[in-house]
């Protein structure tokens, strides 16, 4: 059983050294280059891009698909909470719960991230099956695509499951006293091993680039006094 859960910290290890390979190489590009003449604020540019900008009610066509807006964002929040969850599940092999024990030693807390990761897999599954159906969606849509939500909505669901079932503090010492059934422990890091591995190399590498993104936008439209817009009465 080591072995799954070995892998998965090497999946994790190679997928965070190629990111961050990425993002140094993106910062050594440095700043945009722009020879317009300066009319507004770089700063206040990029802090709207990352703020107001990214609202549905600000993009193109957000604001006429409110329902699938939340879930993207309800999909987003689940994978960092169960990536998180992953890392501190990592450090407890090592401070025997110290860290758990921190994070999760509140049943409030515990049953909170549960309901964050039942309901981020929901979302997951229902934007899945609406790419499918749809389509609009489906005629622009690649196997990437399917592959990188696929991914993540299955360690959603299989993060859900365990920690649901098994809770967050015993979650370790149920295994290695062989309470925890055997296949939905081998599942999980299976399926964390294969997302670690996918993200550098997929569409989830936007980890990275979303920030290069963001700030390149806001210095751009910040700039040229674009963003923040001005309201209509000055």
């Amino acid at each position: 059983m080591n072995y799954f859960i070995y892998t998965s910290y090497i999946a994790l290890l190679f997928c965070l050294s190629i990111c961050f390979f990425h993002f140094f190489k993106l910062i050594s590009l440095g700043a945009p280059k722009d020879l317009s003449k300066k009319s507004g604020s770089i700063s206040a540019g990029v802090l709207y891009s990352n703020t107001v900008a990214m609202s549905p009610v600000q993009k193109e066509s957000a604001y006429k698909h409110i329902p699938t807006y939340i879930a993207g964002i309800m999909l987003h929040i689940g994978s960092f909470v169960a990536i998180l969850c992953f890392v501190i599940l990592f450090f407890d092999l090592y401070t025997e719960d110290a860290v758990s024990t921190f994070f999760f030693q509140q049943r409030l807390i515990s049953t909170f991230i549960s309901c964050i990761l039942w309901m981020s897999s929901c979302c997951g599954i229902v934007l899945i099956i609406k790419r499918v159906v749809s389509t609009k969606l489906r005629s622009i849509s690649n196997a990437d695509d399917f592959i990188s939500t696929g991914l993540v909505t299955l360690f959603l669901l299989i993060s859900a499951k365990l920690f649901t079932v098994y809770g967050f503090h015993n979650l370790f010492h149920q295994f290695f006293s062989h309470q925890l059934h055997e296949l939905i422990f081998c599942a999980y890091f299976i399926f964390a091993t294969l997302l670690f591995i996918y993200i550098p190399i997929g569409k989830l590498k936007h980890v990275v680039y979303y920030f290069a993104a963001r700030y390149h936008l806001g210095f751009f439209y910040g700039r040229r006094g674009t963003w923040p817009p001005k309201s209509i009465n000055n």
